[in-house]
């Protein structure tokens, strides 16, 4: 972390010597996170128009796999399906879930763009349904 205005604000974080806008998904309510190296943090994105990944895979034909900045928080995610259940996307500088899911094989090794409407940095142990009380 470089810097952050506070949970669900603007921040700075550094991945491998590249400065990202992101929006604070791990700071507390009641203090920002200081700067420094993070652990137990993941990026992930939000697409709020929802992605056609087969549209996606004919806006990238040039096969680039790179994060390309809009304003703030949003950006253009050119990269490559590297799996599906679930589909992960490798955007070169780093590999993200997509809240979409798909069966369909034939988009696996396909490259994509994808619109990002907000990248975030969120906790890496968040659990995707209720743990089970014993």
């Amino acid at each position: 972390m470089e810097h952050t205005e506070g949970l669900g604000r603007l921040a700075e974080v550094w991945v491998d010597g590249t400065l990202l806008s992101v929006c604070d998904g791990v700071s507390r309510a009641d203090r920002p996170t200081g700067p420094g190296v993070m652990e137990g943090v993941r990026l992930q994105y939000v697409s709020q128009q929802g992605v056609s990944l087969a549209r996606a895979a004919g806006e990238n034909r040039g096969k680039k796999k790179y994060l390309d900045p809009v304003r703030q928080w949003t950006y253009v995610g050119y990269g490559q399906v590297v799996s599906i259940m679930p589909v992960v996307v490798d955007f070169g500088l780093l590999r993200m879930e997509d809240a979409n899911w798909t069966t369909d094989e034939s988009l696996l090794g396909q490259y994509v763009a994808v619109p990002i409407d907000r990248l975030e940095i969120a906790p890496s142990n968040e659990p995707d349904w209720p743990e089970e009380i014993t």
